[in-house]
């Protein structure tokens, strides 16, 4: 009997296997194959006899359009990303309010771990991403009104990093090195790409997560790599709606995409960051 006590596992043990155990499964069903939602599907209902009438006057263009289109928004991605990490990562941190975060996280961990806890602190969270979703689906139907697609990239970005940075404060680290920002670029894959590339971002963010905590300062995904996979995956996510943005009235629906977009990735973020956190707590 005494062995048996001493073998068996603390209520803090078997809570957290039931949480993770919980998340394993929230994460293969956003690693599958997606439906396009209502607004995806509404904005390609409005684009279409648009697409349908340029299909008709240049049949030899059409593929050639659609081809620079992708590689021109594939382009204003990977400079965006460097624009809002290199020079925009402090400010973002600021208005994420950093130091109030590590302090609710601090307070959060001193405590034994417990299922009230953890709720509350994934609803703070949930919070924060639908106040940045809609935002985002606002500010991108407004420009998609005024035709404007292509130059909200960096703000639209901004805004993803925002969510990401207050996601990984909210679990207790930190935002502002590159190790951390491959992970959380591999995320934005994890949420974003082709089911297979999803897949395949879900398991590096995984390793990379292991990489950081042993604190070698080696990832085996660079952080150059992981920036033209996110760039990659966004505009093959976004392409469609960018477009339609760009042609007033009608893109109101294709800026709604922005906060489409955001609303999966700060959902794969929350899974993988709390994992990681129960992981390695």
């Amino acid at each position: 009997m005494e062995f048996e006590r001493k073998g068996a596992k603390t209520r803090e043990e078997r809570l957290r296997e039931r949480r993770l155990s919980k998340l394993e499964k929230k994460e293969e069903r956003l690693l599958e194959e997606k439906q396009p939602s209502f607004l995806s599907r509404k904005a390609a209902e409005m684009a279409s006899p648009v697409i349908h009438k340029v299909k008709e006057k240049l049949p030899s263009k059409a593929e050639q359009t659609a081809q620079k289109s992708a590689e021109l928004l594939q382009k204003a991605f990977e400079k965006s990303f460097d624009i809002v990490l290199e020079k925009g990562s402090s400010w973002i941190g600021k208005i994420c309010g950093e130091e109030k975060k590590l302090r609710r996280y601090e307070l959060f961990s001193q405590k034994p771990l417990s299922g009230w806890e953890l709720s509350k602190l994934g609803c703070e969270v949930a919070a924060r991403a639908s106040a940045n979703m809609v935002f985002s689906s606002v500010q991108g139907g407004m420009m998609g009104a005024l035709g404007i697609g292509l130059p909200d990239v960096p703000i639209f970005l901004a805004a993803v990093f925002k969510t990401l940075f207050e996601i990984s404060l909210s679990f207790g680290y930190p935002y502002d090195t590159k190790q951390e920002q491959t992970y959380q670029m591999l995320l934005i894959c994890a949420a974003v790409g082709e089911e297979a590339e999803r897949k395949q971002a879900a398991v590096d963010a995984n390793i990379v997560a292991q990489q950081i905590r042993m604190g070698t300062g080696i990832c085996s995904v660079s952080f150059e790599e992981a920036k033209q996979r996110a760039s990659k995956a966004l505009c093959s996510a976004a392409l469609m709606g960018k477009m339609v943005q760009g042609a007033p009235i009608i893109g109101v629906y294709g800026g709604f995409r922005n906060g489409v977009l955001l609303k999966q990735i700060g959902t794969v973020a929350a899974v993988k960051y709390q994992q990681r956190m129960l992981r390695e707590r």
